[in-house]
């Protein structure tokens, strides 16, 4: 019973850092209800007492949802949003182009001229100008159908963007755990030392035990404080991270779950951005053509004050007429630039060619890595299993070899070295719960579909 209730400790803090947030399975209560050795109870609350110190004791608690709604606030993703938004912008000032356009002007002029009569008079005229093109060669057309498609990928890569930074939090998000876990681990084994090396000192000052054995011991309790300051280094790096990635500030964090995904493939977004660059491309190089323009004009004047020799001579008022509108037609043609318009096709094709063999590529990639995070993710759950059994292993091993220890039958090198195969067997059991998650996340994010629907 003893090393069953040694290993339920082991795996108790990965549910949880906190004494609020943690979660008993119902196999482990049973076990817990099942034991009556009261020399082999094991301590919970000094368990979770080690949790909150470690994590501190405000309580400001957040989730991997609360990160995740952080990141809406991730300074690259809202510099994606705004390029979108540009995005929106340019395709309607391209949709407006079919309207016609309506122009008016006014006009006052002094006009001084060297004859003996009138030689000074003023004129003003109020002018409207209606201009539409009938046919451009579909230019306009193809302009609004880049302008569509460059906004459809500016929405793929803001998605894509997002999708990126959820990894990245989920990410630092496991990992903190795993450091957390693994500085338990590391504490309990520095408490276990500390206390052998009580022990231990005792037994030299009466001449029991060699100075060897209680020097190793020392070392061994500064070695493992060495390696808990350089995890509680990497505890703050993850958290930094995270308050970086999500402008969020937290005291402590709450581990949650994610989804088992479904085994299917879906096009990435950062694809979907690509193919979309492509179609823009085609668009683009459609609007060189070497058709003919057609546009339709009517333009109308109006003479408010008419000039002085016309208004004191009515016969001349028919060559100056108080209001005069001209419609007409106007076909134009470029000659002499088929060379040019040629040369910027080839030069926009290439450039689509260039990008569908970066697309192409990306495919298969996206096939490679959902091969590899399916397979990734399969032998991440086959590892909690031999992790645990190992666990298991080495938790018996140690008790068995303690025993023996303290009763002066082994030597004080397995003593050790079953001692840190024990820990280093909680390390990494509960690493291995944490990189289960982080494979889930890997294969969602490669295989295309969106890491917020599978979050718990």
């Amino acid at each position: 019973m003893r090393y069953l209730s040694l290993f339920i400790l082991a795996i108790l803090p990965i549910y949880s850092l906190s004494a609020d947030d943690l979660q008993t399975p119902k196999n482990v209560k049973q076990t817990l209800n099942a034991i009556t050795d009261n020399d082999n109870e094991i301590n919970i609350a000094s368990v979770l007492q080690k949790s909150q110190e470690i994590q501190g004791n405000n309580q400001h608690i957040i989730g991997l949802n609360e990160l995740l709604k952080g990141v809406d606030t991730n300074y690259l993703l809202q510099s994606k949003v705004l390029s979108m938004q540009q995005a929106k912008k340019n395709h309607t000032i391209a949709q407006v182009s079919f309207l016609p356009t309506l122009n008016l002007d006014y006009t006052f002029q002094n006009n001084n001229r060297d004859t003996q009569m009138y030689s000074n008079y003023n004129t003003q005229t109020l002018n409207a100008k209606l201009n539409l093109d009938v046919f451009n060669g579909f230019s306009t057309i193809n302009t609004v159908k880049e302008k569509s498609a460059t906004y459809r990928s500016s929405i793929a890569d803001m998605e894509y963007t997002k999708q990126n930074l959820y990894l990245q939090v989920i990410q630092q998000y496991y990992q903190y755990f795993s450091n957390v876990s693994q500085l338990v681990s590391l504490q309990r084994k520095l408490e276990q030392i500390d206390s052998n090396v009580q022990r231990v000192s005792k037994l030299y000052d009466q001449g029991l035990t060699t100075i060897d054995d209680l020097e190793s011991l020392k070392a061994q309790g500064s070695l493992s404080q060495y390696q808990i300051s350089d995890i509680k280094l990497s505890i703050e790096q993850n958290k930094l991270m995270l308050e970086y990635l999500t402008n969020l500030n937290f005291d402590k964090l709450k581990r949650d779950q994610i989804a088992t995904p479904a085994y299917e493939v879906k096009e990435r977004k950062d694809l979907t951005s690509l193919r979309e660059q492509i179609n823009a491309q085609v668009y683009q190089n459609k609007q060189l053509n070497y058709y003919p323009t057609v546009s339709l004009f009517d333009n109308y004047s109006y003479n408010i004050q008419l000039p002085a020799y016309i208004m004191a001579n009515p016969i001349l008022a028919p060559t100056f007429p108080k209001g005069q509108n001209l419609a007409g037609v106007t076909i134009s043609l470029s000659l002499f630039n088929d060379v040019g318009i040629a040369l910027q096709k080839q030069y926009l094709r290439l450039g689509q060619l260039a990008n569908e063999k970066n697309l192409a590529y990306k495919e298969n990639e996206q096939k490679k890595d959902e091969k590899l995070y399916r397979k990734s993710l399969e032998i991440a759950k086959a590892k909690i299993a031999s992790s645990e059994a190992s666990l298991k292993s080495a938790t018996i091993s140690y008790q068995n070899i303690k025993k023996k220890y303290d009763a002066q039958l082994v030597n004080f090198t397995d003593y050790l070295q079953a001692l840190s195969t024990k820990f280093d067997a909680e390390a990494t059991y509960n690493e291995s719960l944490n990189n289960y998650e982080l494979q889930k996340a890997n294969y969602i994010f490669y295989s295309g579909q969106k890491i917020q629907d599978y979050i718990q």
